[in-house]
């Protein structure tokens, strides 16, 4: 006797479960009840199908629910500084716009986060995908990999011509007779897992064919071209890109790359008694040193999570040695920065003190890459601002480096969406990894500018979201054109992040122009001059559409009650003008023929305006605060804005101008000797700066009296022609 068996797909009937019990788990919460713990033994399982089966949201969530996804759900707000244009995306389209849908991702939602910054915002913001789920569909088993077999993979793609028991037997035929849709499909060799379906069956019409759906499935994770992140076992995430075949990996099932040390602290406080950096140090003044790395040199670039940070050194402390987001190492490279501000004279410590902590922090860095984790990424970019001040370019260059590779190593450029939304990782732990990684970023973004060197443009592969899009002050922006907005709880770390946040969005507006500018030596003078005019336009609107906490008006008088980082943001955005307009001042060098845009004169003019507003602005702060106090950054934009009024003195012609040019350069270069005082490398840069402006002012001078002598030598030239025709 032969019974029609009703194909069921594993992976919909785990799915439908999954999201019953959740619901019942949430009227459980909603009414104050307890949820009970699960079995022991059923919760590796049960973590594996919830993996495996990741469910499809529910159309009506809880309130719990809508709490702990608000961050990812709802648009990303950006206030409306930065409606931005590019020649790459029009219309609203994204580069994978013309793919068909044979694509494992559709639409405007899995274009990467710096794509999405690059178009023009409606009603004041524009709404961003950072979705991981888009480039790799996380509702879909994977592959069957260490042992976790994907059951619904194997029965729906073994295909065979039956299965059959001793009161059943189901056949292929059985199945068209059920599915008309399935006559249509061609007969298959037995256990083939290679079907061509026909053009007739669409993903429209086969919602009741398992098997055409699951393969489908399959087929795209095998073909899909963006990496994901692993789960290891200890808790970490790797990322692996689809060339590797790991990123069809599901679950905690891959073993750690890395082998941990079995007592690493009693290892490091070895090595540093062996180098003799075993000095003990007071918490106390390793408090006052962490203050000081806080409120100078972390505002700016954002790298560390004060809060974040400060629980995770209890929990250290406490004896949880694995927590990611502190290590000695990092504590170390945090003291050494904050040691350069400290003017304060500790006779028992050898000096300077943030040498000190800086060795123990590179003698303990071999035993921190035996085992590196998120806080790893965040001290290697802080140890690199420190070789810069001291000037060893070249270690300072290679950690910042380091710390970008070892970022993508964690994935902290990747979207965590997923995983917050599967519980397995919480809201706050997502959000130290956003901080680690746009630090990182806007580190190393700093370090190619400093040394004019090419830099790793990770934007075109970057989803992970930006820290104030994980900040529950996120949805509390004020700008010129609000008024009524409720203040934020703490405005001190919310306009920390609203720093930042514009700081990104400054290194994003540059990236296309600083990479083709500087380093491509076969592009176009028309090619550059649009792509120059296009940036400026970009720059001018993120200028123009600023929120108010941010605005300032440099024509005007000094703002009472500025915050020192922000500016420092308005110097990175005249430097970056003077970055942008500098190659453009020759008349002839990369100028088009015939002449595109507004010429050398504007660009000069552009140059000589920031400039100016530099020396403002370094002004403004020595008044407000110290320049002995300030980002080391700050260096590179003062060096900057003095080479052009270097330019503009030696050049200028008009008296009462060159004493307001004179006036801005001195100011520069009281800025740089001040800055010197903290940082070696503003030294330097002073000392190049003078030996640069005798050196023009001697080949102007020069210039001027071979002129002369030319203009002189023309009459008697032509006094001699004259003489030896008659």
């Amino acid at each position: 006797m032969k019974f029609v068996v009703p194909i069921l797909s594993l992976r919909k009937t785990v799915e439908a479960f999954l999201q019953r019990v959740k619901q019942l788990e949430d009227y459980i919460k909603s009414q104050g009840l307890p949820v009970p713990a699960m079995y022991p033994e059923s919760s590796t399982l049960l973590s594996q199908l919830s993996v495996l089966y990741a469910p499809r949201p529910l159309k009506a969530a809880s309130p719990a629910q809508s709490i702990v996804s608000a961050s990812f759900s709802k648009p990303q707000q950006f206030p409306p500084q930065c409606p931005i244009t590019t020649p790459d995306f029009h219309s609203g389209q994204t580069p994978d716009a013309s793919r068909g849908n044979d694509s494992p991702s559709f639409g405007a939602a899995q274009q990467p986060m710096w794509a999405s910054l690059m178009t023009i915002p409606s009603n004041n913001s524009i709404e961003v995908s950072m979705d991981m789920t888009a480039y790799h569909d996380f509702s879909e088993p994977a592959l069957p990999v260490n042992n976790c077999f994907d059951v619904d993979w194997v029965w729906n793609h073994s295909l065979g011509p039956h299965i059959g028991t001793p009161d059943v037997e189901y056949t292929l035929q059985d199945q068209k007779q059920l599915d008309p849709m399935l006559r249509l499909a061609p007969e298959l060799p037995h256990g083939s897992l290679d079907p061509t379906p026909s053009a007739a069956l669409t993903d429209d019409d086969d919602d009741n064919s398992s098997d055409d759906e699951d393969h489908s499935a399959v087929t795209y994770q095998l073909s899909a071209r963006l990496g994901s992140l692993l789960a290891t076992e200890n808790g970490e995430h790797h990322f692996y890109g689809a060339t590797s075949n790991f990123n069809l990996v599901r679950g905690k099932f891959a073993s750690s790359p890395y082998t941990k040390p079995s007592d690493r602290s009693r290892q490091a406080q070895a090595r540093l008694q062996a180098a003799g950096l075993d000095q003990p140090v007071c918490k106390d003044h390793i408090n006052r040193l962490l203050d000081l790395f806080f409120t100078w040199h972390n505002p700016s670039l954002y790298i560390v999570d004060r809060e974040i940070f400060n629980e995770a050194r209890k929990r250290y402390e406490a004896g949880d040695k694995d927590t990611p987001f502190f290590s000695t190492f990092l504590l170390n490279t945090m003291c050494a920065v904050g040691a350069a501000f400290d003017t304060r004279i500790h006779t028992d410590l050898p000096t300077p003190l943030s040498e000190l902590f800086a060795s123990r922090a590179k003698t303990l860095l071999d035993i921190e890459m035996e085992r590196p984790r998120i806080a790893t990424v965040q001290a290697l970019s802080i140890l690199s601002s420190h070789e810069a001040a001291l000037t060893r370019d070249s270690q300072g260059w290679l950690f910042s480096g380091m710390a970008i590779r070892l970022a993508i190593d964690f994935g902290l450029h990747s979207s965590v969406k997923p995983f917050v939304e599967a519980g397995s990782m919480s809201v706050e732990e997502a959000r130290g990894r956003s901080v680690a990684f746009w630090g990182a970023f806007t580190t190393d973004r700093m370090w190619g500018l400093y040394l004019g060197r090419p830099f790793h443009n990770i934007l075109q592969a970057a989803t992970v979201e930006t820290p104030i899009h994980l900040s529950e002050s996120k949805e509390r922006h004020r700008t010129k054109d609000t008024s009524g907005v409720t203040e934020p709880n703490n405005k001190k770390a919310f306009l920390q992040e609203l720093v930042v946040e514009h700081w990104i969005q400054l290194s994003i507006i540059m990236s296309s122009l600083e990479g083709s500018l500087y380093f491509h030596a076969d592009a176009s003078k028309n090619e550059l001059q649009k792509l120059a005019a296009d940036t400026w336009q970009q720059l001018l609107t993120w200028r123009r559409n600023l929120p108010a906490d941010l605005d300032l008006n440099l024509d005007g008088p000094m703002p009472n009650d500025c915050p020192s980082h922000v500016l420092i943001l308005h110097m990175l955005f005249e430097y970056l003008a003077i970055v942008l307009h500098r190659p453009f001042v020759a008349k002839n060098y990369i100028q088009p023929v015939p002449r595109v845009g507004q010429g050398p004169q504007h660009a000069r003019e552009m140059c000589v305006r920031a400039a100016s507003r530099i020396a403002t602005l370094l002004a403004w702060y020595e008044q407000r605060f110290s320049l002995c106090r300030i980002n080391i950054h700050v260096v590179q934009m003062t060096f900057g804005a003095a080479l052009i009024l270097v330019y503009a003195t030696v050049s200028e012609h008009d008296a009462g101008a060159h004493r307001q040019l004179a006036g801005h350069l001195e100011v520069c270069c009281h800025a740089l000797a001040e800055l010197g005082a903290t940082f070696a490398n503003a030294t330097r840069t002073l000392d190049v700066l003078l030996q640069i402006k005798r050196a023009w002012q001697a080949r102007l001078v020069a210039a001027s009296a071979g002129s002369k002598r030319r203009g002189g030598s023309v009459p008697r030239a032509q006094v001699r022609r004259k003489e030896a025709k008659t």
